[in-house]
């Protein structure tokens, strides 16, 4: 026996803010005696809402105000209303999953959620949902391949190791396009203290186009590095999060690498630099003319709204 359930993903990150509507078919496959086993037998994508920039207030807090209207307005624009909305979750991820965020998102969207999860996504969970958003997880049980998801957001990079459909382990790196945001012209209004000792710029500074590209690669490089493809330094140790629970191992086996997050749309088209006013189109080149982009590799079914995604459908699950 299955029903259908409506659900809503909310994904505030450090970057951005998106919203994806679902229709989830949801069967029980216990017997009529047994513990109740429901599975999610079939996914539908209703709505996807553009791509908004997180609104934040100083010290990366989350304006709630402006993200209620957002949220509030996308809902209009989806034609659902709330009290037909069954299930779902609002994920606070990246550098903006911080415990005061996650209070003030929950005030914000309190009329929303009611019977959401709301919850800051560690870098082990948000490893988990982008692989399962981006499709990587439904890829490897399908050829059977081992593959090596990186979902490559504004603050940070999730990695998450699969083998025949199952998530061996994960970990995050302190990689992304938004570690360095510039002015029109490439002045530096902010560079994050995960780069100290890896750039020596400051803010105002306005470093050329080879030494955006040069902090570009030194960051691909430890992709490389955690992918197995490049030989370790302590780059890779200074760039992983504290966060994370599990130490990150290189994989030994060839993998498949696998990509989603907002870089990911930069690895493969020719994206102006400064557009987005962070360092993403040329990170995205830099991992474009790695090793990690020579042989197998692909682009997750859903790039920027893997994580929102796999919020909407998996944490349902």
């Amino acid at each position: 026996m299955s029903e259908n359930l409506l659900s809503v993903g909310i994904d505030v990150g450090t970057t951005s803010t998106q919203l994806v509507v679902s229709r989830l078919q949801v069967e029980n496959r216990a017997s009529g005696f047994a513990v109740p086993e429901l599975v999610i037998t079939n996914r539908e994508i209703l709505y996807r809402s553009p791509v908004h920039f997180t609104p934040l207030l100083e010290g990366k807090l989350v304006d709630g105000e402006k993200l209620r209207r957002i949220v509030e307005e996308e809902y209009q624009k989806s034609g659902i209303s709330r009290e037909k909305v069954d299930t779902g979750a609002v994920i606070v991820t990246g550098e903006t999953s911080r415990r005061e965020n996650a209070r003030t998102v929950l005030e914000a969207l309190s009329e929303y959620a009611g019977d959401f999860v709301v919850t800051t996504a560690g870098p082990d969970l948000e490893s988990v949902l982008a692989a399962k958003g981006a499709g990587a997880v439904a890829y490897s049980r399908d050829t059977g391949k081992t593959v090596l998801h990186m979902d490559i957001g504004g603050g940070t990079s999730n990695l998450a190791l699969i083998r025949d459909g199952e998530i061996l382990r994960t970990g995050c790196l302190n990689v992304g396009g938004r570690l360095v945001k510039f002015k029109e012209k490439g002045e530096i209004t902010y560079l994050s203290p995960v780069l100290s000792g890896i750039s020596p710029w400051k803010t105002g500074e306005i470093p050329g186009k080879q030494q955006r590209e040069a902090l570009a690669q030194t960051l691909a490089a430890a992709l490389e590095m955690a992918a197995g493809r490049r030989a370790v330094t302590p780059l890779l140790t200074q760039l992983l999060t504290e966060e994370a629970v599990q130490s990150w191992v290189p994989p030994e086996e060839p993998v498949v690498v696998s990509f989603s997050g907002g870089v990911a749309d930069c690895i493969r088209e020719d994206v102006p630099p400064l557009l987005f006013g962070d360092l993403g189109p040329e990170l995205g080149r830099a991992i474009g003319e790695s090793s990690l982009c020579r042989g197998d590799y692909i682009l997750g079914a859903e790039t920027i709204r893997a994580t929102v995604i796999g919020a909407g459908c998996h944490t349902t699950q």
